[in-house]
C-alpha cells in the first residue's frame, strides 16, 4: 500500500534485517511535526545504524489510519515507540496515540509483547513527571551523546520491565527507579551529524501536508542559549549557545542541497540573532540562489547588511520578540534590548523591504502594571506608522517554567489577563494595518499546569484525552479528579520540594534564586 502523503528521502528498510524496529511518534500533524528539525533529525540518526529501521508517525490529519509514513505498519508492531516532546499541551496526543494502537497507556500494564515506550525533547528534560505513569523511559537532555550506548541497551530488553537496567545510564530517566538524572549534552555542533537527505513532501503548497515554510533543507546554525532570558527554558536547560563554524555549514549545504534538491534554507537555532557569522552565511546562500527563511531574530542584530541579505533571500515577513511590555520588564527579564534598537530593526527591515512584521509579547510577568502594557500599546503604534502593509501583534500570558527563575512564580490571574488583552486590541485593531492574536487563557492555564506538574497530573491527562481533549473535556477531567488547577498555578515557596528537582541541569537552585531576586531588583518606574 503507497504511503498517503508523496515525499523525498523516505528511508525503507527490510524489517527481517534489523535488530529493532522504532516508531518516531510526533503527537501532533504531519505540517507541524516536518516543519522542524527534530524529526528530520533524529529520523537519521535512528536509520544510521543498519541494525535499525526507524518509521515515523503522527496524529491523523485527514482521519487516515495511524499507522508508519514508510509501510504503513500499525505503532504496535513496532519494539520501541520513540515520542519527541515539542509543546506540553501535545501529551494528550501521546495517550491518544498509544490508546488507539492497542498499547496498554499505563507502563505497568504493558508485558512482554509490547513495544517500550520512551520520550525524548524539550518538554522531557523540563518535567517528565507528568507522563512518568505512561513513559517507560525519558532521555534528559541531547541524544547524541548516548544514542549507540541507547539503542544498544534497548536491543537487549526482552520486556518493558527491565527498561531499570538503562537507569545507570547517562541522560536516562526510568520513572519506575526514580532515578537522579543529569542532562546530557553536545559540547561541540561541529561534531554532531546534521541530516543531509531531508524528507520534503512532494505536495501541492496548499496541501494540509504542506510544511510551514514550504520545501525547505533545514539548517541548524545553532543549538542552546547562553542569554539567559529569566523566563525562558531554553536559555536554561540548553545553555550555553553552541554555533556551528561557518565552514561547516557550507559544507552540509553543498552536500545536503545535492540530496534535498529544495530552492530554500532554513535557519534553525533558538540562539539565531547570535551566530557571529550570520550575515556571511545568508551571503552564502543567497550566492547559490536558494531563498532564505529566517522565523525570528533580535532587534539588535538586525543591521543594513542583514536586512538586505533577508530580503534577498526572497523574505518578506520576519517576526521581532521584544517580549515583555515595557522597557521596564525587559530589564526584569534579562532580555538584553532597548526600545529604540526595537525600532530602528522594525525601521531598517521596513526600508530594505520588509512588508509584514510580527510582534511577540508576554504579558503576566511579575510587577507588570497597566502603565506597562501602555507602553507595549505606545511601542507598537510607533512601529506601525513605520508604513508596514501589516503587523501581526502576538500577546501570550506567561507561562512559568520549571528550571527558571521564575519556576516560583505563579501564572498571571485570568482577571488581570482578560482585561489587558481586551485594551491591547481596542487600542491597536482600530488601526487597519494590526492584527492581534494569542493563546486562549485556558489553554495556557492548561500548558502551564502540564509544564509544572507532578505525576498527578496524569490521570488528568488521561482523562482529557478520553474526553476528545477539548476545553471541555478538560474540565470534565479535573472535576472528575478532584484536582486543582490553582494547586499548581499559586507561587511557590523558595525551598518548596518541585518535581523536577531530580533533574540535573548544571544550574542550582541558589543560581535561580539569585536570578529571581535580581529581577525583583529592578527598579518599579
Amino acid at each position: 500500500m503507497p504511503s498517503l502523503i508523496p515525499e523525498l528521502n523516505v528511508v525503507r528498510k527490510n524489517w527481517r534485517k534489523v535488530d529493532l524496529k522504532i516508531a518516531l511518534c510526533y503527537p501532533n500533524i504531519y505540517r507541524a511535526g516536518m516543519t522542524g528539525l527534530p524529526i528530520r533529525l533524529l529520523y537519521a540518526l535512528f536509520n544510521a545504524r543498519e541494525d535499525v529501521v526507524c518509521e515515523r508517525f503522527f496524529i491523523p490529519t485527514k482521519n487516515e489510519p495511524l499507522t508508519s509514513l514508510e509501510s504503513n505498519q500499525p505503532l504496535k508492531k513496532f519494539d520501541v515507540i520513540a515520542f519527541t516532546l515539542q509543546y506540553e499541551i501535545d501529551y494528550v496526543n501521546v495517550l491518544r496515540m498509544l490508546s488507539e494502537a492497542g498499547v496498554p497507556l499505563k507502563r505497568k500494564e504493558r508485558g512482554k509483547d509490547d513495544p517500550l515506550v520512551i520520550a525524548g525533547g524539550p518538554c522531557a528534560t523540563e518535567n517528565p513527571e507528568p507522563l512518568a505513569d505512561y513513559i517507560d523511559m525519558f532521555i534528559i537532555g541531547e541524544v547524541e551523546p548516548i544514542l549507540n550506548k541507547l539503542i544498544d541497551g534497548m536491543k537487549q530488553i526482552k520486556t518493558p520491565k527491565e527498561v531499570v537496567d538503562l537507569a545507570s545510564l547517562e541522560g536516562v530517566y526510568v520513572p519506575e527507579a526514580r532515578n537522579l538524572v543529569r542532562k546530557v549534552w553536545i559540547r561541540r555542533l561541529d561534531d554532531a551529524p546534521h541530516p543531509l537527505a531531508q524528507q520534503v513532501p512532494l505536495v501541492d503548497s496548499k496541501s494540509p501536508y504542506m510544511t510551514i515554510f514550504g520545501k525547505t533543507f533545514n539548517l541548524e546554525v545553532t543549538r542552546g542559549c547562553s542569554r539567559g532570558c529569566r523566563f525562558c527554558l531554553i536559555g536554561f536547560t540548553a545553555r550555553p549557545m553552541r554555533p556551528r563554524s561557518l565552514k561547516k555549514l557550507e559544507g552540509i549545504l553543498e552536500e545536503g542541497m545535492r540530496y534535498t534538491p529544495v530552492d530554500k534554507v532554513s535557519l534553525i537555532g533558538s540562539a539565531l540573532s547570535d551566530f557571529p557569522k550570520l550575515e556571511e552565511l545568508c551571503e552564502y546562500i543567497i550566492s547559490n540562489n536558494w531563498r532564505i527563511a529566517i522565523p525570528s531574530i533580535r532587534p539588535d542584530a538586525v543591521t543594513e547588511k542583514l536586512a538586505r541579505n533577508i530580503v534577498r533571500g526572497k523574505q518578506r515577513r520576519i517576526t521581532l520578540a521584544p517580549d515583555g511590555t515595557s522597557q521596564r520588564l525587559r530589564n526584569l527579564i534579562h532580555k538584553g534590548i532597548e526600545e529604540d534598537q526595537i525600532i530602528q530593526a522594525a525601521k531598517i527591515l521596513h526600508q530594505n523591504g520588509i512588508k509584514q512584521l510580527k510582534l511577540y509579547y508576554i504579558i503576566g510577568f511579575p510587577t507588570e502594571k497597566s502603565e506597562d502594557i501602555k507602553e507595549m500599546v505606545l511601542l507598537t503604534k510607533k512601529i506601525a506608522e513605520i508604513g508596514f502593509n501589516s503587523i501581526h501583534v502576538s500577546v501570550n500570558p506567561l507561562i512559568p517554567k520549571p528550571h527558571t527563575p521564575f519556576q516560583w512564580e505563579p501564572f498571571p490571574a485570568p482577571t488581570y489577563l482578560r482585561k489587558h488583552l481586551k485594551l491591547i486590541k481596542k487600542e491597536l485593531e482600530k488601526h487597519g494595518n494590526i492584527r492581534v492574536s494569542g493563546l486562549n487563557i485556558r489553554r495556557a492555564q492548561i500548558q502551564a499546569f502540564l509544564s509544572l506538574g507532578d505525576r498527578k497530573v496524569g490521570r488528568v491527562i488521561e482523562l482529557a484525552a478520553r474526553y476528545g481533549a477539548s476545553l471541555g473535556a478538560w474540565r470534565k477531567a479535573f472535576k472528575e479528579n478532584g484536582i486543582s488547577l490553582g494547586h499548581y498555578l499559586r507561587r511557590k515557596n523558595l525551598d518548596e520540594q518541585l518535581p523536577w528537582d531530580f533533574i540535573q541541569i548544571d544550574l542550582n537552585r541558589c543560581s535561580l534564586i539569585k536570578e529571581l531576586e535580581k529581577a525583583y531588583s529592578e527598579p518599579l518606574n
